[in-house]
């Protein structure tokens, strides 16, 4: 059962890393559509599937343990997708914000998931009641993602207005400390589990 929870552990660590990369899209692909450059969009499509990739190989490493993980193994391959056809539209703001919705959509169902399962797991481990911090973890989470979807949508209301750059702000502002959120929670989950 130890190797079990290490596989978790170090399945969780790869997950980590594929959050920063998934935060570094985001700074990417929202940088490079209000300043109209092609070339950053397509790297944060690289980006993303590096982030995707990292997720996979953390999340199917860790669903050996759990089985629970493959859900969130599906949020991330639907998450990539939407991700993917985001960075390499152009001229079709709905479209974008459309796929960026359920990107974000995925990605917190994801980040639920994960949270959860991680969490009984701790519990199930350790003896302790790791629950609460999973459960913090993805309410602050899903503030984070619905205020970001909200602005999200301000911004295509506020195209062409000057308000657009403060509606941008605040979506990157949201998105990554929704990430950053994320990210605490599964260094700290990876260290649980690599203890005895």
């Amino acid at each position: 059962m130890v190797r079990q929870f290490s596989a978790v552990g170090q399945g969780l660590m790869k997950v980590f890393f594929g959050a920063c990369l998934s935060a570094a899209y985001v700074l990417l692909n929202t940088t490079g559509l209000l300043l109209g450059l092609m070339p950053l969009r397509i790297l944060s499509a690289v980006v993303c599937l590096a982030g995707f990739f990292l997720a996979y190989v953390g999340l199917t490493a860790a669903a050996v343990a759990e089985s629970g993980y493959r859900r969130a193994i599906w949020c991330a391959r639907l998450s990539a997708v939407a991700g993917l056809l985001a960075a390499l539209l152009m001229d079709n703001p709905l479209l974008i914000l459309a796929l960026a919705l359920f990107r974000q959509c995925m990605d917190l169902i994801g980040i639920v998931v994960v949270c959860r399962v991680s969490g009984q797991l701790m519990t199930e481990q350790h003896g302790e009641s790791y629950d609460g911090r999973g459960a913090l973890t993805w309410k602050l989470s899903l503030l984070c993602g619905v205020g970001a979807g909200v602005c999200g949508c301000v911004s295509v209301i506020f195209l062409n207005e000057k308000l657009l750059l403060a509606a941008v702000t605040f979506y990157l502002i949201l998105q990554i400390l929704e990430r950053l959120v994320y990210m605490i929670f599964l260094y700290r989950s990876h260290n649980v589990f690599q203890s005895r």
